[in-house]
């Protein structure tokens, strides 16, 4: 663009064309942030273990166009442990990025330990489960997919951090 700086018509026209520019710019991002957060959600969606459908229907998204953020949430209180995995089973198979997590805290080992599961209205054995890592695979497909400027975290209640 040149701009002849003693004609203000020249100044005033490159003044538009630039607020234009920013406007498309503005909204290529929003539509950006917005869809990579939709995949994700979709791919989170398309690879959380489904029991009993609680974790999978607890998943939400959105876009809030005023901040230019997209949020995936999940809500419930146990999805970290789906994620990281319990016990000895998820010590012999844990997340790819467990650093700090703690797994077999009682001790249990081979033994494994009894629980009353209330859906099934019975005790139930188990010596924990394996890491599924779905929040981990899904920040991992949405920073291979992010065009440059655009920031993929990871915010959780147990921990925060970039994968």
């Amino acid at each position: 663009m040149k701009v002849n700086i003693f004609s203000l018509e020249s100044v005033n026209s490159s003044i538009n064309k630039l607020r234009n520019y920013k406007k498309t710019l503005e909204t290529t991002y929003d539509e950006v942030v917005k869809d990579l957060t939709k995949k994700g959600y979709e791919y989170m969606i398309s690879i959380v273990p489904e029991d009993t459908g609680n974790l999978k229907n607890s998943i939400t998204w959105e876009f809030d166009k005023a901040t230019q953020k997209g949020t995936i949430k999940i809500g419930t209180n146990y999805a970290i442990f789906v994620e990281y995995g319990t016990g000895i089973v998820g010590k012999n198979s844990p997340h790819p990025n467990a650093k700090g997590w703690k797994y077999d805290v009682n001790n249990h080992g081979m033994k494994g330990w009894w629980y009353f599961d209330n859906k099934q209205n019975r005790f139930r054995w188990t010596r924990g489960q394996s890491a599924n890592a779905f929040i981990y695979k899904t920040v991992k497909l949405l920073k291979s997919e992010s065009p440059k400027g655009v920031k993929v975290k990871f915010n959780g209640r147990y921990s925060e951090s970039n994968f």
